[in-house]
């Protein structure tokens, strides 16, 4: 009797230990937290005068168009300008009854290289702090969007010269061109080119450089970065209207702005 309830204990024993056993089986979570940040790096650089369909700036030749506006005057085709002296050369200007437009193809190259997922903007003025009278400047960019090697000029013709009031001061430009406005307050870096200053915001009277049939801007949306570098081109068309006093040498210069998303 002794022995049998031996064994009633020992299975008694047994079943309780199998239950502890199942429920360990259930499973459990816990969770480690882990933080970075991937710092934004941008490096943007300004050309004139450059060569097309290149991986990287190179050396072009000038090429100035003449508008076939009523009136026009004529333009002259300078020698190459050097590659990287930051400078437009438009050679001499013969106006005649109307305005004289004179395009200056691929004038201005611009490159951007950033991881900025927030994107950016590039604007653009002139270096005067009122509206400038007996010229004005056009921008007609070379597509709204970035290419991955330097663009060619989109202006086949010659375009249109600008319109400008009787106080000889432009208000509109012909086609898709920009018409660029006056700066305000200090100007720097006028002139000089090369590696371009970050801003934390546009200054005031800087023009976004848009092409205003679809009204887009030289940038990359939020969120989505181009990789790589991301080119931009655009001519300049220097306007002079008939009525324009004689000068020798003027010098102004536009100025390019980037600025984060």
């Amino acid at each position: 009797m002794k022995r049998a309830a031996a064994g009633l204990g020992a299975l008694f024993i047994a079943g309780t230990m199998a239950g502890p056993v199942m429920a360990a089986g259930s499973p459990l979570e816990g969770a480690v937290k882990f933080t970075y940040t991937v710092p934004a790096s941008f490096t943007a650089h300004l050309a004139s005068d450059y060569k097309t369909a290149q991986a990287a700036f190179a050396t072009g030749t000038g090429t100035i168009q003449t508008s076939t506006s009523a009136g026009s005057g004529s333009c002259t085709t300078p020698a190459s300008d050097a590659f990287n002296s930051f400078a437009l050369t438009f050679g001499t200007i013969t106006p005649s009854t109307g305005v004289t437009g004179c395009n200056y193809q691929n004038a201005i190259g611009i490159s951007v290289n950033t991881n900025d997922a927030n994107g950016y903007t590039i604007y653009e003025t002139l270096d005067v702090t009122a509206a400038p009278s007996n010229y004005g400047i056009c921008i007609y960019p070379d597509g709204a969007a970035a290419t991955t090697t330097t663009p060619a000029s989109t202006q086949s013709t010659a375009p249109g010269a600008a319109t400008f009031n009787g106080s000889n001061v432009a208000t509109a430009c012909a086609g898709s061109g920009t018409l660029l406005g006056p700066a305000s307050g200090t100007v720097t870096n006028a002139g000089t080119g090369g590696d371009a200053a970050l801003l934390t915001a546009p200054p005031t009277g800087a023009y976004a450089s848009t092409v205003p049939s679809t009204g887009a801007v030289f940038t990359v949306a939020a969120g989505v970065p181009a990789t790589g570098t991301n080119f931009y081109g655009e001519d300049v068309q220097l306007n002079i209207p008939s009525a324009a006093p004689s000068v020798t040498g003027a010098a102004h210069a536009v100025i390019v702005y980037f600025v984060p998303g």
